[in-house]
C-alpha cells in the first residue's frame, strides 16, 4: 500500500493550456480532413476546373500575353470552389459532433468548448485556405508558362478568396451550431452562399439598392480584382421592360471590412450557440 501510495503521489497529469489545446484539436481535425474522401473529392474538382479552363482559355485567347486576364479565368471560378470547398469542410463540423454521439468522447475530457470550437474552426480555415493557395499557384504556374509574365493582381485575388472563404467558414460554423443534422446543415450551407444570399444582389440590380454588407456580394471582388482598370458600376435601360438595370461591383477596401464583419460576428454567433447546446441521448 505504501508503494501505490507513492506512485499516486509521484503521478501528475498535465494538462494542456488552452492554446495548445486548440492546436491539438487543430492537428487532429486536419488529419481526420486530409485522410477523408471530401479532400479527395475537392481535389478532384478542382483537377476538373484547371484543365477545362486551361482548355478555354488557350482557345479563346485574344491577348496571349496578359497574364492577369489568362489568370482572370481561373478567379472566375474561384468563388464556386470555394462555396464547394467551405460546404465539404466546414457544413457539418459541429453538428456532426452531436449527431454520430462522437461528442461524448470529446466533452468529457478537460478541454474547455472553446478550444473544440476554436480548434475545429483553425482547421476548417487551414485547409480551405490551402486548397486555394494550391489552386492559384497551379493557375500562376500555368499562367506563367502560358503567358511569360506574372501578375501581382493573381496574389490580390488569392488572399480576396482566402479571406472570403474564412468568413464563409464563419457562417457554416453558425449553420453547423443550430441545426440537428448533418444534411441539413451541408444542405443549407451551399444554398446560403451559393443561392440565398445572391438573390438579395438580383434583386438589388433592379430595385436599384447595392448590397453592400452582403457577402456574396463582396466576394465577387475575387474577379473583378484581377481586371486593370478595376471595373465601376453601370446602368443599363432594358428596352420595352420598363426599367433599368443595375450592374454594381464591389468596393475592394469595404468589402475586405464587410468579410471580416461577417468572419467574426459569425463565428462568435456560432460559439454562442455550440456552447449553450448539450450532448442529450
Amino acid at each position: 500500500m505504501t508503494d501505490l501510495y507513492n506512485i499516486n503521489k509521484d503521478l501528475k497529469v498535465t494538462v494542456p493550456s488552452d492554446v495548445e489545446q486548440v492546436f491539438l484539436v487543430a492537428k487532429y481535425d486536419i488529419l481526420k480532413h486530409i485522410r477523408s474522401k471530401r479532400l479527395l473529392a475537392i481535389g478532384i474538382i478542382i483537377g476538373l476546373v484547371l484543365v477545362l479552363v486551361t482548355f478555354l482559355g488557350t482557345l479563346n485567347n485574344a491577348d496571349p500575353h496578359n497574364a492577369a486576364r489568362f489568370v482572370g479565368n481561373y478567379a472566375g471560378f474561384a468563388n464556386t470552389m470555394i462555396i464547394i470547398g467551405v460546404t465539404l469542410f466546414a457544413g457539418d463540423a459541429i453538428v456532426s459532433e452531436f449527431q454520430n454521439r462522437t461528442g461524448y468522447l470529446l466533452f468529457p475530457n478537460p478541454v474547455k468548448k472553446s478550444s473544440l470550437y476554436a480548434g475545429k474552426f483553425l482547421a476548417s480555415v487551414g485547409i480551405m485556405s490551402l486548397v486555394i493557395a494550391v489552386y492559384y499557384l497551379v493557375a500562376m504556374v500555368i499562367g506563367l508558362a502560358y503567358t511569360g509574365n506574372f501578375t501581382e493582381l493573381a496574389i490580390y485575388s488569392m488572399l480576396l478568396a482566402i479571406l472570403y472563404g474564412a468568413a464563409a467558414t464563419g457562417l457554416a460554423f453558425l449553420i453547423s451550431s443550430v441545426l440537428k443534422t448533418s444534411t441539413a446543415a451541408l444542405v443549407l450551407t451551399f444554398f446560403m452562399l451559393f443561392m440565398i444570399l445572391s438573390l438579395i444582389t438580383a434583386v438589388g440590380s433592379i430595385a436599384g439598392f447595392k448590397p453592400d454588407g452582403e457577402l456574396t456580394f463582396a466576394g465577387g471582388t475575387i474577379s473583378y480584382i484581377m481586371q486593370s482598370p478595376y471595373p465601376t458600376d453601370t446602368v443599363t435601360n432594358v428596352p420595352g421592360a420598363g426599367f433599368v438595370l443595375h450592374s454594381y461591383v464591389p468596393d475592394v477596401g469595404l468589402s475586405i471590412v464587410v468579410m471580416l464583419v461577417w468572419l467574426i460576428v459569425t463565428a462568435v454567433l456560432g460559439y454562442v450557440a455550440f456552447s449553450r447546446r448539450e450532448m442529450v441521448s
